[in-house]
């Protein structure tokens, strides 16, 4: 709240001096002007109004000066040229016929009005300039022998008095629709970062669900197409027995455990620049090569299923250690063509589909735990990087014998 109040304060400083640097401008060039009403009406001391008129300029054109250098504020600023006048116009109250009384009283109205206009941020500076020059009048007025109290009061200060509320009023008023207009440009502004805000943790929510092209596309489009590819590396892992172990374990623990592993798998994939797929349970599942398709993505899936099992194996000697129990991992991997996308309308789900996915779930089931276990598709495009022992034909459920195979590792110097 304090903040918003000072960011208001500032933007009215900032709207209040500008305004106050038009009606100094406005002293410095038309007061000498409107000497020529002077001559017309007051000729018997054209001579020392224009001379006060130009010092006004003079004076006025200076405060500009100063206020360029922060020497005085804005509210200084205008208060100097316009107190002036004031001053200039109780002078002439000296010098004047009684005929012109009320012409001259609507002089001091444009003076007001003038004032009401430029000094309406600060209605102490107006309530200084009325008092001084009341004052002043008062004073001038008494010098004028052809004046009299009546005639000021029937001609000229009634005028006065309704013209001073109708400053009040003025200044009131447009202070209020200036600072209202402010603080709603402040709470426009406030809004659009809130709603930017929010945007931005939208997009980053869609952005952890979906790939961020399928993203962006749905964004665009209301929906994301179906693509085909056709190489893509798909990766299975489970854990072995824990859907017996997770029975005698709370709820919470279960989701801790998952938590812990699933979390090291998502930041082993994004290094090698795989796409998290999906959980079902305790089996994790992604793949490389979408949703931009790329011809690495068979070694970088084999790369992250190594650092996979190696953290593993880590977990499972820190578990000994303390003498806890510990799960231990199964791995399948399997290349071929997939058709990728998302389907439905309601929390929406990136997911793939064709018989290489059904291969390497196989892959996955019919592995060991500790290994990676690889189809004979997905080995013949790593053989010359990965160091991997053949298991020989092993029995797929509703694909026969396949020829599997375990990688061993990295080779140090492959072809």
């Amino acid at each position: 709240m304090e903040s918003s109040k000072l960011v208001w304060e500032e933007d009215l400083e900032i709207s209040s001096s500008r305004y106050h640097r038009y009606g100094a401008w406005i002293a410095v060039i038309f007061d000498p002007v409107f000497g020529i009403t002077d001559y017309f009406n007051i000729p018997q001391a054209f001579n020392q109004i224009m001379s006060l008129r130009l010092s006004i300029s003079i004076i006025s054109a200076l405060s500009l000066l100063a206020h360029k250098h922060k020497f005085i504020n804005s509210k200084t600023l205008i208060f100097i040229p316009f107190l002036l006048i004031s001053l200039q116009n109780a002078f002439t109250y000296s010098a004047i016929n009684a005929d012109d009384l009320t012409g001259h009283s609507l002089n001091y109205l444009a003076l007001f009005i003038g004032g009401g206009m430029f000094v309406m941020w600060s209605w102490h500076y107006s309530l200084a300039i009325i008092i001084i020059s009341i004052t002043a009048t008062g004073y001038f007025f008494q010098m004028n022998h052809q004046l009299n109290t009546q005639e000021a009061l029937i001609n000229g200060g009634l005028l006065l008095i309704v013209v001073a509320i109708f400053m009040f009023v003025l200044i009131e008023t447009r202070y209020r629709l200036t600072i209202s207009n402010i603080k709603f440009k402040i709470a426009l502004i406030e809004a659009k970062d809130a709603l930017a805000g929010e945007k931005a943790q939208s997009d980053k929510l869609l952005r952890n669900i979906l790939p961020d092209e399928i993203a962006d596309e749905l964004k665009l489009t209301g929906k994301a197409s179906a693509k085909h590819y056709q190489k893509v590396t798909v990766l299975f892992t489970d854990f072995k027995g824990f859907t017996v172990s997770s029975a005698s374990k709370t709820p919470e623990e279960v989701i801790e455990e998952l938590n812990r592993f699933f979390s090291a798998f998502d930041a082993i994939i994004e290094k090698y620049n795989l796409e998290k797929i999906k959980t079902i349970g305790d089996a994790y599942m992604c793949a490389g090569g979408l949703p931009i398709a790329n011809d690495s993505n068979p070694a970088d899936a084999v790369r992250a299923a190594l650092a996979m099992q190696e953290y593993m194996t880590a977990y499972k000697n820190e578990c000994i250690a303390k003498g806890e129990t510990f799960y231990e991992c199964r791995l399948g991997i399997n290349t071929g063509e997939v058709v990728a996308g998302v389907v439905g309308t309601k929390k929406f789900a990136y997911d793939i589909w064709g018989d290489t996915v059904n291969t390497a779930s196989r892959a996955e089931s019919t592995g060991a735990v500790g290994f990676v276990n690889i189809t004979e598709t997905t080995y013949e495009l790593v053989k010359d990087i990965f160091t991997c022992e053949y298991r020989g034909n092993i029995e797929v459920k509703g694909k026969g014998l396949m020829k599997m195979y375990f990688v061993l590792g990295e080779k140090q110097y492959h072809v």
